[in-house]
């Protein structure tokens, strides 16, 4: 069975094209009218998408009164984990942002959705939470986490500083990137499972501005986990000053196999680190070393 236990049907209302990769689906519809945001600027969700070749995904059953899920493994359709990009919850609406490159499952389904179409939407949860002494933040991402990192933006302090390395595949996969704050953005061409990326580097080599920082990163697996270390282990920062989380994998066809010979094991990490009293957060951290432990 999946984490996910309630699932709320969503409409395609409007389909805007944001750059040569990128495409922003407005969801709307009678099932989103009891969506409810974390209020945290990277929630993510899963989007659970219909089989190849059909229109619409099975509703999820009831496997506990009042429960939703899918736990047959053998037929549950294709879900995917999605930043949302913004929330309007008098109008029980909500945009999400999707890459639109590669010939996976979502971004296929990405690069021909149409207004009408119906799938399903879990609960969200987020992980950014600056300190409140926080004097200063550094944001990096990919494409994968540009929308995260722009809703991010738009809703920091007047005034703070913050810095953003933001790469994307080409230089028209750009954005404006308003924000209250005190912004330097550096933008980087490349990366993205395109070309080698520089999204790393350029964290190792930033030079930290005086008092308390707070670093979030969002991207590929590799990258985050690169930055996560360079933070926790050459800066030595503790885990309330950053967060660093992989949205994607190369090579994710490999990945689904050895996962496949894995997973159960792994799962277990997590859930045993909870039950000993360690966060959330916490916990993640060690269930994604494990992941890499395994070649994963």
């Amino acid at each position: 069975m999946s984490y996910y236990e309630t699932y709320h049907r969503a409409r395609v209302l409007a389909v805007r094209v944001l750059g040569p990769h990128l495409v922003r689906v407005r969801f709307g519809g009678p099932g989103l009218v009891d969506f409810r945001s974390s209020g945290v600027p990277d929630e993510r969700l899963m989007i659970v998408l219909p089989h190849p070749g059909e229109a619409s995904p099975p509703a999820p059953v009831e496997v506990a009164p009042g429960r939703f899920d899918y736990p047959d493994e053998a037929t549950r359709p294709p879900m995917r984990s999605y930043t949302v990009s913004s929330v309007d919850p008098g109008r029980g609406e909500l945009d999400i942002d999707l890459v639109t490159h590669g010939a996976g499952v979502a971004g296929t389904w990405a690069s021909g959705v149409q207004p009408g179409a119906e799938i399903y939407l879990t609960t969200a949860t987020g992980w950014f939470s600056p300190p409140a002494d926080t004097a200063w933040l550094l944001l990096a991402a990919d494409l994968t986490g540009l929308p995260a990192l722009g809703r991010i933006l738009r809703g920091l302090a007047p005034g703070v500083r913050a810095y953003a390395f933001v790469e994307v595949p080409e230089v028209a996969d750009r954005q404006p990137l308003p924000s209250p704050a005190a912004l330097q953005v550096t933008w980087l061409t490349g990366g993205n499972g395109v070309t080698p990326g520089g999204l790393v580097e350029a964290v190792q080599r930033f030079v930290r501005p005086a008092g308390p920082g707070y670093v979030w990163c969002a991207g590929v697996a590799a990258d985050s986990r690169a930055v996560r270390r360079h933070v926790r282990g050459t800066l030595g920062w503790p885990i309330a000053r950053y967060r660093s989380l992989g949205y994607w994998q190369r090579d994710k066809e490999r990945w689904t196999a050895r996962y496949a010979e894995v997973g159960p094991e792994l799962e277990s990490v997590y859930a045993q680190a909870v039950a000993a009293g360690h966060s959330s957060t916490e916990a993640l951290e060690l269930y994604d070393e494990a992941l890499a432990e395994a070649g994963l």
